[in-house]
């Protein structure tokens, strides 16, 4: 018994330890006339992808700083955020929010910065009080909007769960055509999908705690939950494990990550 209560304290341990890991992955993609994608850092448009911080009580504003100074180091041309910046609002609703706001104001982009919202930023009745964080930060949203950033047409579709979300969207006229989503299963519903070139998502945290031959795949991430997937000769999805955890602060064998796409 005390063998049993050791070991699931050890497990307890590293998998909040594993929480304050980083992982930095590298993509460049080219439409050679198929999508193609390498992992490599080679292309003349960055884009840095990040998902799920949630902020709370586990993962506070200072901790952000981590991320920041690695995004910064990259010197990106675009930063893209695809949703849940919180837990629960209703844990910030009177804590001072002014060290989110700092840290997210500080992450630099040549080109600017876009999010849209994840089904935990509409929790408590928090969705306008998440968009006006990141609108004084200085990002866009794009709530099932589209913007044309250098030769990069960039959308975004709100969360299936607690947004609108218009499927029916369509990039502008450009030479790379990216679209935002929270929840990767959203792919499916998407109207005009081969218009978009690639397509970011997050939610699944993949999985949060893997174990071997045991993935949990929380809705709206049952079909693509972590990684990359050609959806069709013209269109590539990758799925963004993200930052922070839900439920339990702790992962297992799913290093929080932060994604560079080259074009």
């Amino acid at each position: 018994m005390l063998i049993i209560l050791l070991g699931i304290a050890l497990f307890i341990l590293y998998a909040r330890y594993e929480t304050f890991n980083l992982k930095e992955k590298h993509f460049s993609l080219k439409k050679e006339p198929q999508i193609k994608i390498t992992e490599e850092s080679t292309g003349s448009f960055t884009i840095a992808h990040i998902s799920d911080v949630h902020f709370s009580r586990f993962y506070s504003a200072k901790r952000f700083s981590k991320i920041v100074a690695a995004i910064n180091r990259q010197s990106p041309d675009v930063i893209v955020f695809t949703g849940d910046l919180v837990e629960d609002f209703r844990y910030w609703r009177k804590k001072d929010c002014s060290g989110i706001i700092r840290q997210l104001k500080a992450l630099q982009a040549n080109q600017g910065k876009f999010a849209i919202l994840g089904n935990h930023d509409y929790q408590s009745d928090g969705q306008q009080h998440v968009q006006n964080l990141l609108i004084e930060s200085g990002f866009k949203l794009l709530d099932n909007r589209t913007q044309l950033v250098n030769s990069i047409s960039l959308s975004g579709i709100e969360d299936s769960q607690g947004g609108k979300p218009d499927y029916s969207i369509t990039p502008l006229p450009a030479d790379f055509s990216v679209l935002l989503l929270h929840e990767p299963d959203q792919v499916n519903q998407v109207q005009f999908l081969s218009a978009f070139d690639l397509v970011l998502a997050g939610h699944s945290h993949g999985g949060q705690l893997r174990f071997p031959g045991v993935t949990y795949r929380n809705q709206g991430s049952k079909k693509y939950w972590a990684g990359t997937y050609h959806l069709s000769d013209k269109t590539m999805l990758i799925v963004n494990t993200g930052l922070g955890t839900t439920g339990p602060p702790l992962r297992f064998r799913v290093i929080p990550e932060i994604l560079y796409l080259h074009l």
